[in-house]
């Protein structure tokens, strides 16, 4: 019995040690919460304010017809050795600090390759990034989808009568010094604005 006991004792003290590298502490608050985008960053928590835009549609544009463009921004930390403070003349949103943007993604429920939105994109700079910016508008650090292996975004809601747009992302996106971020367990529920 003592042994059976012991040995409970040492199982209740493993669980309770371990830790889930699979999910992040926080959760989206909503289409118009103040994190409706969470992600772990570098197995740290992220998460951020973001809205989904429709892509003005052209004719004979495929990438363009039935599209959404998503940008996500915070006011979280710089990682360690980035430019902490704004320049003193700053107008506009100078608190924003990092953004994650997506650009053409087909506005269907489906799982969509993030080198792909990247090949429906006029500069080789978009389609999928991540930047650290400074004073609100400048970017000092950006990295973007390349290669094989940058993951994807899923869209698992696409409801344009409510105006909504959820889904998922896993990414690994690299700098020009090839240095890389990697976005984990990534979901968002983001107002979709005409």
């Amino acid at each position: 019995m003592k042994n059976g006991i012991q040995f409970l004792c040492l199982l209740v003290g493993i669980w309770a040690c371990s830790k889930s590298n699979n999910d992040s502490a926080i959760s989206p608050d909503g289409v118009d919460g103040p994190k409706n985008a969470i992600a772990l960053l570098n197995d740290e928590d992220w998460y951020g304010r973001g809205t989904a835009s429709k892509v003005v549609a052209i004719s004979g544009d495929t990438c363009r017809i039935n599209r959404f463009n998503v940008y996500i921004s915070n006011e979280l930390p710089y990682p360690k050795g980035a430019r902490k403070a704004a320049p003193y003349n700053c107008i506009g949103p100078c608190d924003q600090t990092q953004y994650l943007s997506f650009e053409k993604v087909p506005l269907a429920i489906g799982k969509y390759d993030a080198v792909r939105l990247t090949s429906c994109t006029p500069a080789p700079i978009t389609g999928v990034s991540y930047g650290l910016i400074i004073g609100g508008d400048v970017v000092f650090t950006a990295y973007r989808a390349q290669g094989a292996n940058s993951g994807w975004i899923e869209v698992t809601r696409a409801d344009t009568v409510a105006n909504v747009i959820e889904g998922k992302f896993e990414l690994t996106l690299t700098s020009q010094e090839a240095k890389t971020v990697q976005f984990r367990n990534g979901s968002f529920t983001l107002p979709l604005q005409k």
